[in-house]
């Protein structure tokens, strides 16, 4: 079990991180992009960043499945993680893939700022997680003693 939560553990702070980089840093960013380049450098950008992040996201997936089969205590946290994870997930492939698709094939200032919003909003369900991740952690630790 201990793997288990440390993997759901560094998988949740490195998506974290990489979110919270993308966006204050790599989304914003995508505006001083001369528009000449921009398909061919965000075609470049998305498949490192798939190559990247795929696996983690995966990993943080099955982890937080696990956690929830296997946690003898109460299984309300480890159900409301993967639950926020689920919204994650659905936020991902419903709404951020499909506008990054969209500025595969040119830029737009609208697509931009939507691809902001909606990273924004996975962010703090990220950080959402990582704090009830903690929760988790402590009801664990409460159980041994």
């Amino acid at each position: 079990m201990k793997i288990i939560i440390l993997t759901s553990l560094i998988t949740n702070l490195i998506m974290v991180g990489v979110s919270l980089i993308t966006h204050f840093i790599t989304y914003p960013s995508f505006r001083l992009i001369n528009p000449s380049i921009f398909s061919d450098f965000h075609k470049s950008y998305t498949n490192k960043m798939l190559f990247i992040v795929a696996p983690v996201m995966v990993l943080e997936l099955i982890s937080t499945l696990l956690l929830v089969i296997l946690d003898n205590s109460d299984k309300k946290v480890s159900i409301f993680l993967l639950i926020v994870l689920i919204f994650i997930w659905l936020l991902t492939f419903f709404s951020i893939v499909p506008i990054h698709s969209k500025l595969t094939e040119s830029y737009s200032k609208d697509l931009n700022q939507k691809l902001i919003k909606y990273n924004g909003l996975r962010t703090i369900l990220w950080i959402v997680k990582f704090i009830l991740f903690i929760g988790f952690c402590y009801n664990l630790t409460a159980n041994f003693h």
